[in-house]
Order: C-alpha cells, then sequence, then structure tokens
C-alpha cells in the first residue's frame, strides 16, 4: 500500500483508483465513505490499534475500512465499531454479510435497528450517531411515557429503569416486576397482573412500566432505579434482584407491594422448586417484611402474612382469553380428564386406584394433560396422555387450545393435602366452569369454601369416596347439566375482572 501522498490524503481520488474508474462503484464507495464518517462509527485510536498500517500510513481510518478493515471478523470489527450498532444482531436480523456497508447503503432508508432497543433513533446519515441515538431515544422516551398508559416495549422500559432523573408526569407510575418473561406471558402473571393491571391502565390515573425476565438479562442491574421513577413497585413471587430493588425502592421513597398467589416459603423439600426457592428464602422473607402491601389469592394464603396490610384479590374468570363453551359433550363414549403443570405427578397418583377400580365397571377413556414429567417414568396404562401444544405455557396459546381439545364428561381435580396446597386458589373451578365441564375436586379450603357439594362440583375425600362421586356424575347426565348450569352462573356473576379492579385501584389509592 506503498500510494503517493496525494493518493493517500485525497478518499475521492482512492476510491477512484480502488474501483477502477467505473462510476457505479465510485458513486457507491463515495457514499459508504462519507455516511461511515459523518456517522462517526468508528473510534480512530481503536482502529488503528488493530490497523497499525493505517497509521504508518497516516491514512483516514473510515477510508481505510472500506477496503481493509471491512475484511475483518465481525467480533474484531465490534472492537472498534461504536456499541450502538450491534453487528452482530444486524447480521442476524437481517441476514446481511456485511451490517456497516448495508446499513448505511439500504437498512437505514429501511428504518432498521441497529441494536435491540433501538426505536429508529437515528433520523439522518449526515450528523454523529451518538448524539442522534440518544436525542432520538430521550424524545421517544418522554412521548412514550406522557402518551402510553400501558408500556412494555423493552425499547422504552430499560432505558428508562435506567434513567438518572424521572420524567414528569401527572399520572401514578407503577413498575410491575415479574420472574417470567413478559411475551407470551404464563399463566400468573397474565392473570394476576396484566389482566387487571391493562384494564386499569384505561382509566388514565396510572402509568404502568410492565418488566418480565426478558427484560432483566438485557439490563445493567446496578444501575436500575437510581432516582424515585415509579411511586409504586409491583413485584409477584420472586426475582434475582429483590435486595437490590427493594434497597433503592426505600432509598427514593418508592411504596412497594409483593404479589403472590403461592406460599412460597412453604414450599416442601420434595418438590422441585425447593433448591432454588431455599436459596433465595432470606431475601424473599426481607421483601416481604419491608412490603408496604400484600396481595393474595386467597384467605388461607392470607393467613401467612401481617393481617395489617395483606389484602385478598382473587383470581377471576379472563374472558379476554377463551370464551364460554358452547359447544358441550353430550353424547359418545364417556370421557375423564385432568389438566395441570408438569409437576403434579403427586396429585394425580391420588387417582389411580380410582381410575382403576372404575374401569372394572365402566367403559371411558381418562386423557391427562401435562400432570407429568418425563422423568417421572409413569406406566401409562390407566390414562391416555394428550400431547401439549408448542408454546403450552403461554396462556393465550393453551387456553383456547385447551378449550378446543378438552370435550370431557367429567374432570378431576385431585390436590394432594400439603400445607403449600393450602394457599391455591380456586383458579381451576374458574377455569371447568367456562369450559363447561363439571368436576370432582378434592375435598380441601381452597375447592370446599367455593364448591357446594351437588350443585356447582363434587368434593371427595378418600378413595372409596372418589369412586362414588365419579360414578354419580357418569350415570346422571341432568346431574352434569345441573353442576355445569350453576357453576358457570356462579363464576358470571361472582368472578369478574371489574372487581379485581377496582380491588387494585382501592390498594394504589390509599398507598399513595
Amino acid at each position: 500500500m506503498n500510494l503517493s501522498k496525494s493518493i493517500k490524503n485525497s478518499p475521492l481520488a482512492y476510491i477512484a483508483m480502488k474501483s477502477k474508474a467505473s462510476p457505479k462503484k465510485i458513486s457507491m464507495y463515495k457514499k459508504i465513505y462519507s455516511r461511515i464518517k459523518n456517522l462517526e462509527l468508528i473510534d480512530k485510536d481503536k482502529y488503528v490499534a488493530v490497523h497499525d498500517d493505517c497509521k504508518v500510513q497516516n491514512m483516514d481510518v473510515n477510508l481505510h475500512y472500506l477496503y481493509y478493515g471491512v475484511k475483518d471478523d465481525l467480533a474484531t470489527q465490534q472492537s472498534y465499531i461504536t456499541d450502538l450498532f450491534n453487528l452482530e444482531f444486524y447480521k442476524s436480523k437481517y441476514e446481511v454479510d456485511n451490517p456497516v456497508f448495508d446499513y448505511v447503503l439500504d437498512g437505514f432508508f429501511k428504518n432498521n435497528q441497529i441494536n435491540v432497543f433501538d426505536n429508529n433513533y437515528v433520523n439522518t446519515l449526515e450528523t454523529p450517531i451518538f448524539t442522534q441515538y440518544y436525542n432520538g431515544q430521550n424524545t421517544k422516551l418522554h412521548l412514550e411515557v406522557k402518551d402510553n398508559c400501558y408500556i412494555t416495549d423493552k425499547r422504552t422500559l430499560i432505558p428508562y429503569i435506567q434513567l438518572e432523573k424521572p420524567i414528569d408526569s401527572d399520572k401514578i407510575r407503577i413498575g410491575v416486576f415479574t420472574n417470567d418473561p413478559f411475551e407470551n406471558l404464563a399463566p400468573c402473571p397474565y392473570i394476576r397482573l396484566h389482566g387487571p393491571f391493562n384494564k386499569l391502565s384505561k382509566s388514565d390515573k396510572y402509568t404502568f412500566f410492565m418488566y418480565g425476565m426478558d427484560s432483566y438479562v438485557m439490563m445493567d442491574i446496578d444501575n436500575i432505579l437510581r432516582s424515585k421513577l415509579f411511586d409504586i413497585v409491583v413485584v409477584q413471587r420472586i426475582l434475582p434482584f429483590l435486595d437490590l430493588l427493594l434497597a433503592r425502592c426505600k432509598k427514593y421513597g418508592i411504596k412497594v407491594v409483593y404479589e403472590t398467589d403461592d406460599d412460597l416459603l412453604g414450599v416442601e423439600k420434595n418438590s422441585p422448586s425447593f433448591e432454588y426457592v431455599d436459596r433465595v428464602r432470606s431475601q424473599i422473607t426481607n421483601f416481604i417484611d419491608n412490603a408496604d402491601a400484600i396481595t393474595v389469592t386467597t384467605p388461607n394464603l392470607a393467613s401467612k402474612f401481617d393481617s395489617n396490610k395483606t389484602t385478598i384479590i382473587h383470581n377471576y374468570y379472563v374472558n379476554t382469553v377463551f370464551n364460554v363453551k358452547k359447544d358441550i359433550k353430550r353424547d359418545g363414549k364417556l370421557k375423564l380428564g385432568y389438566y395441570g403443570t408438569l409437576t403434579h405427578s403427586k396429585d394425580l397418583f391420588l387417582i389411580k386406584d380410582v381410575i382403576l377400580k372404575l374401569k372394572e365397571n365402566y367403559d371411558f377413556d381418562f386423557e391427562v394433560i401435562g400432570g407429568f414429567n418425563a422423568e417421572d417414568d409413569v406406566c401409562e396404562e390407566w390414562y391416555d396422555a394428550v400431547e401439549l401444544p408448542l408454546n403450552n405455557m403461554c396462556f393465550e396459546v393453551f387456553m383456547p387450545w385447551l378449550s378446543k381439545v378438552a370435550n370431557w364428561d367429567v374432570a378431576l381435580v385431585p390436590l394432594e393435602n400439603s400445607k403449600f396446597n393450602l394457599g391455591k386458589s380456586e383458579l381451576k373451578y374458574i377455569e371447568l366452569a367456562v369450559l363447561g365441564i363439571p368436576g370432582v375436586y378434592s375435598d380441601m379450603p381452597v375447592y370446599n369454601t367455593v364448591v357446594k357439594n351437588g350443585v356447582n362440583g363434587l368434593l371427595a375425600t378418600d378413595t372409596k369416596d372418589w369412586v362414588l362421586k365419579i360414578e354419580e356424575l357418569l350415570s346422571d347426565m341432568s346431574l352434569r347439566e345441573n353442576i355445569r348450569k350453576n357453576a358457570l352462573n356462579d363464576v358470571l356473576e361472582n368472578y369478574s375482572l371489574d372487581e379485581v379492579v377496582n380491588k387494585w385501584d382501592d390498594l394504589f389509592s390509599k398507598l399513595i
């Protein structure tokens, strides 16, 4: 690369030479050069540290990159290209070989993102990208917080929680944190947080910032909440940074709500969750002790906490996800069914002998959705396993699918009698009522406080009782019809989202 001084110091002449006087190439490389230079994509000192020949030749780093740096692997390029431009992200998302060239020639005009948080913050190729990006981010952040009362976009959530100063707002700002990903929400955060807060946001009194595990992995946790960005923080169940979050809330006078639908501290040693919960037990306890309010699902669960700051907010029928089922099974071969997450083998084994006993006198199928883990190594001769759908932990996927496949005459809801299960809610009863399936439930507080035996369901104790109760339903279609009707009427009348929203509204108002 021993060029005359005039060529080295004249980018246009150098481009013309390298392009062999091709007008098309000259035009393209002139654009690339000027745009890279204007955007200030390349850190000069870092570039010459990699390409010392550029320094020796006293050559413009932007010009040198056009023909030599561009051949570096992406990791090397990223060492001198601004961190704002995530080369690996861009290459993967847009399936291109050369992210920088593609962006300045084409991607910018298509509003391509330069990183996962980019929300079209760059609006010209004529000025430095750093200034544009952060000015654009700041402007959009202010507009989003002003105009949107329910914020789920990570491109807003993450920059917001790392602000050094709050954005002025006339609304009550609620930061909501769940240990599940907020995309493809699982049932617990969907029902307990998303449903009520999404509706409450329409009151125009609040702005909700909805954080999930998919946000935490992208955050600089040490730099979150450095000022009073929220008026109230709601934490569901458990987080990997409970202590830090609590300390920041206390420092800036942010009210704290602990929300749970389970007695996590009461998880038994034989539970798959015990080891993890036990590791963070002190953090959970400390958070609960210092919370300004606690919300739970049932009176039994409420009894585990300080009554002076605990509010019972029942579960409800989520009518935005699945409709009241109309095509109820009334003929064909008898079918019993069970559904639950993959941690309920103990519950299911409570009724194994029941099923085997019934099969001696009745011709029926017993379908099981979930319930067992593969590690359980359970013989399937007494039940038929139903294959779960893809993305089955997503509530909006699972419940409509369940409504289609659960064509059962009777649903069985066994529950092991344990301290942990005493804190469970009647959610299964609510869902079965809407699905139009009469249920037989374990006679435990979670169900015997809502199920009236023979009216909106049946309650069973031991094996003999389970057999008798199931036989009652199998042999009496009119009883099944009455239970369906009564359970549905009960749920539609007493388990509405409106009541839940009002309770949250009252709680937030008292805290402020």
